[in-house]
């Protein structure tokens, strides 16, 4: 309750309410107690701004209009005598329920006109003053039609009560949707406050459906139905209605100033378009920095220059302006209980996924972009996937190697030192599988932080926004990019530098048996799960290029590595080194033709007939076996004999085989009777 330096009345008429009812009694239902706050705080407000009516002998009252009004203050004298009359028709009501006596519901009803009364005032001073905000009137509306549909309801007039509650509605709707956190949980409660009156209402006017559905979806019915298309009616129920109705559309055309075209106006519309959801929230800044956000990011992928940081940049605004609604949205439910703010809060953590995901998403398309660009530079990648995962023909590199091979000698000391020789291209080699070695950590940190903020979303939010799919999703994303990541960490490793053709054979052979079925299995877990998405939402489509894994992306790595794996094995097979002396003393870099014994075992090679395209001299014939388990015998080991076990007794020991192996000779003809054979049936019992 304040009054600016431009004389604006702004009085928050829903906060008012709400402290003064959960203060003074009502959070018991104690409404004598509430009747009495009002009438001592009434008298209080009316000596201050100079309105009393009267000393202890003497009576006259003073009336509040619309000429009046200067201060907040005189807008709080009319709600504290709506409030007081509305108290003492709520104990009226309670009296009613245990007695049903006709006065007191008479009186009732006379409480009640009294509370419309003061509401119809409060209302009018509030639009007749000229210099209260936009707010404090639609508050004002909102509370004088409480007041009467409430009447209506008790007289029993269900189509004038059900016209005033979903009008009332409208206004704390819209109320909501353009404030803050508090604003939006104080609207809600009014609104739950008329949920009763609605349901009813709708039931006893013979609305079709009134028991099954939800009041939320009974008031928009009504209102689409009943009161838009027949406005000539709700104009004889409700007093003003034009006037309100104008003061509604002058609210929404203020929310919506500077708008500029439907993308605008979405933007205040405080809604989120994600995954095939909508979310509600109630942050106009939140709104405007999100469609700036989507704007940077629309831009960075259609623009050839690229803006991935600045559409960086606007997504960490959005997730540090999600996260300080979601503490206020946090600190606002504790102290107004309501199931608006606890959805309230969902929908903050629901955004603050959304950047989350889109600040990755933008991480990972730049990396990726970075090993496309590296990738071409060896020219090691011929086409690109979907989702910018870059496979070429694996003879590439392969040939490239050969090529060295046959110019004799090492090409490192050939090049070594010149710009743009093998050097530079082996660094180059090494950060693309370090890029893809930061995709596969981006994509691991992304599935921890949505696990941690899935874990506090409502169950109905996590279902609108298939929470539950992104983890899926990821999961996949990581196991395909651990196959691209291996194809080329074995192009590495097949490289004149390394010249490790086993190594680079064992990397493929790896990826083929395991990494791929494993990337296979999640990606069919993924699809099964996937909804249609609209497009052109910037998000959702980086998404669909950067994570969204499908069977025929990592078909393609499939059909790369089978490529490859034939090519390493014949150069496994034929490799020879210009100075096989010196590598002799190398670790992993033994001549196979000098040193026949660190050749391994070859096989037939199976992989032969899967080369796209023969290679000069055709596919090799055998293959190196990467697994070759050597026979292992197993000796018997002797152990101590077992003292003070519980089982020891029933063990039968061969008295002739340990002296046998200890090397003494038994007695004749004794056998067990010899004096061993008694000592131990001493110890351990006799046979």
């Amino acid at each position: 309750m304040e009054s600016t330096d431009q004389e604006r009345i702004e009085f928050g008429i829903f906060a008012y309410i709400h402290d003064s009812r959960q203060t003074y009694g009502l959070r018991a239902q104690d409404y004598l107690r509430y009747r009495r706050f009002c009438a001592h705080r009434l008298r209080n407000v009316r000596g201050a701004v100079k309105l009393s009516q009267g000393t202890s002998t003497t009576f006259r009252k003073k009336e509040v209009s619309a000429d009046m009004v200067s201060r907040p203050e005189h807008l709080e004298i009319l709600l504290l005598q709506a409030e007081r009359a509305w108290a003492f028709a709520m104990d009226l009501r309670e009296l009613y329920s245990r007695t049903e006596e006709p006065r007191q519901r008479y009186h009732l009803i006379r409480r009640l006109r009294a509370a419309l009364k003061a509401g119809g005032q409060l209302a009018a001073a509030a639009a007749g003053c000229g210099n209260c905000d936009e707010r404090t009137l639609l508050e004002a509306h909102a509370y004088k039609l409480q007041m009467q549909s409430q009447l209506h309801f008790e007289l029993e007039e269900w189509t004038s009560a059900l016209d005033c509650a979903v009008l009332s509605r409208v206004i704390s709707e819209q109320l909501a949707l353009a404030g803050s956190s508090r604003h939006y949980a104080l609207a809600h409660s009014m609104i739950e406050a008329l949920d009763p009156i609605v349901r009813l209402a709708a039931y006893r006017a013979r609305m079709a459906g009134a028991q099954q559905s939800q009041p939320t979806e009974l008031a928009a019915l009504w209102h689409s139905t009943m009161m838009l298309n027949d406005a000539a009616r709700v104009g004889k129920a409700i007093t003003g209605y034009s006037g309100i109705t104008a003061a509604l559309d002058a609210f929404a055309a203020g929310a919506n100033s500077g708008a500029s075209g439907d993308a605008q106006v979405l933007a205040y519309a405080n809604c989120l378009s994600w995954r095939g959801g909508v979310v509600s929230y109630a942050s106009q800044e939140l709104a405007v920095l999100t469609k700036d956000a989507q704007e940077a990011l629309q831009k960075a992928t259609t623009d050839d220059d690229g803006a991935l940081d600045e559409a960086e940049t606007a997504f960490g605004r959005v997730k540090k302006a999600a996260r300080r609604c979601h503490s206020e949205a946090v600190a606002t439910s504790a102290k107004i209980h309501s199931t608006a703010s606890e959805t309230l809060e969902s929908a903050y953590l629901a955004i603050q996924l959304y950047s989350t995901c889109a600040l990755q998403s933008i991480a990972i398309a730049k990396h990726v972009g970075q090993a496309k660009a590296a990738a071409t530079k060896l020219g090691i990648t011929l086409e690109a996937t979907d989702n910018s995962a870059f496979l070429g023909h694996a003879q590439a590199w392969i040939l490239d190697s050969e090529a060295g091979e046959r110019r004799g000698g090492s090409t490192i000391s050939k090049r070594k030192g010149q710009k743009g020789g093998i050097t530079d291209s082996l660094t180059e080699a090494a950060r693309v599988v370090v890029l893809y070695d930061v995709i596969r950590k981006s994509l691991n940190n992304l599935k921890a932080s949505v696990s941690e903020i899935l874990e506090r979303v409502s169950p109905a939010t996590s279902r609108a926004i298939h929470g539950h799919q992104i983890i899926e999703e990821v999961a996949a994303a990581e196991a395909y990019y651990s196959c691209v990541r291996g194809y080329y960490s074995a192009a590495l490793h097949a490289s004149p530098a390394h010249n490790k053709h086993l190594d680079s054979l064992a990397l493929l052979d790896l990826t083929l048996t395991e990494t791929i079925p494993r990337a296979l299995a999640l990606a069919s877990t993924a699809s099964k799960l996937a909804v249609p998405r609209p497009e052109g939402q910037a998000v959702d489509d980086l998404w669909r290029r950067t994570v969204t894994v499908t069977i025929d992306d990592i078909a393609a790595v499939e059909r790369g590595i089978k490529r490859a794996i034939p090519v390493v094995g014949r150069l496994c097979a034929t490799t020879t080194s210009a100075n096989p002396a010196a590598a002799q003393g190398k670790a992993g870099t033994g001549d196979w033709v000098s040193d026949p014994s660190g050749r391994p075992v070859m096989v037939v090679n199976e992989l032969a007939a899967s080369a796209s395209k023969p290679l000069p001299g055709g596919p090799p014939q055998y293959a190196p076996k990467l697994v070759d388990l050597t026979a292992m015998e197993f000796a018997a080991v002797p152990v101590k004999p077992l003292f003070y076990d519980l089982v020891a007794s029933s063990i039968d020991f061969d008295t002739d085989l340990i002296n046998q192996r200890s090397g003494k000779s038994s007695a004749a003809g004794t056998g067990g009777n010899s004096k061993l054979g008694s000592l131990i049936g001493s110890l351990w019992g006799s046979r």
